[in-house]
């Protein structure tokens, strides 16, 4: 009977996008294991400058589940892992969002159309309506991207600096708020090269406090430089 299970399991996609072990208690990607391992990741957000929060450490487990949102077609792993994060409750997260004016405004880092054709759908919007989810903020498109290059992944710091100066354009409307939080909201925070270059695009006297929120936080290069090219060498293949 195990045997018939696995198999069926198998066929039909019900492998933990964690572990890859087959299991009838997907929720509906993780097994119980690896969901209670993504919520002790979640408890350990990082702050790699006093203007960012990322929810999660860049690990096996969360870079599967952000390549899945990414590339894999799976929107909802957004507000999956959000909802997972120390956002909810009285979590690091929470506490971080908790000292920041009200209302908040979230401004997902724009793909280029190109990208968005390839996709479908920017995965930066996905996790910046599961952040206005859950903090009752509101997504806003105050930002374009005017050309792409390259992929950030695989070029270094200066390079990804270089990738991104003069991308990203201001979409703000006639009449901005005149209170609250703006957060630039993307997957992954490496370098900043992108998040600062949004920044900079809302201009020098934009009036509102600007801070930075992904759900990653890959430590750059230059610091863990073998250990960021195995797990590169991983997220290229999986």
């Amino acid at each position: 009977m195990d045997i018939v299970r696995s198999f069926s399991n198998f066929v039909f996609g019900m492998g933990c996008m964690g572990c890859g072990r087959s299991s009838e208690w997907l929720d509906p990607w993780l097994c119980p294991a690896c969901r209670d391992a993504l919520v002790k990741e979640g408890r350990g957000p990082k702050h790699p400058n006093e203007d960012t929060l990322c929810l999660f450490p860049m690990q096996p487990l969360t870079r599967r589940l952000v390549h899945a949102l990414k590339y894999g077609n799976i929107s909802g792993m957004a507000s999956y892992m959000v909802r997972r994060s120390s956002l909810r409750g009285q979590g690091d997260a929470a506490e971080f969002f908790g000292e920041l004016a009200r209302p908040f405004f979230f401004v997902p880092v724009p793909l280029h159309s190109s990208r968005f054709r390839e996709r479908g759908y920017n995965q930066a919007e996905r996790i910046a309506s599961a952040l206005a989810s859950v903090t009752g903020g509101k997504v806003c498109r105050w930002l374009w991207r005017r050309s792409f290059r390259v992929s950030q992944t695989k070029l270094s710091r200066g390079q990804r600096a270089l990738n991104v100066t003069g991308a990203f354009r201001a979409n703000l409307p006639g009449e901005l708020p005149p209170r609250g939080t703006v957060f630039i909201v993307d997957d992954v925070f490496t370098t900043g090269a992108t998040t600062s270059a949004c920044v900079s695009a809302l201009g020098r006297d934009f009036p509102l406090p600007v801070k930075v929120c992904t759900l990653l936080y890959d430590e750059p290069a230059s610091a863990v430089m073998d250990l960021v090219a195995d797990l590169r060498m991983e997220w290229e293949v999986f």
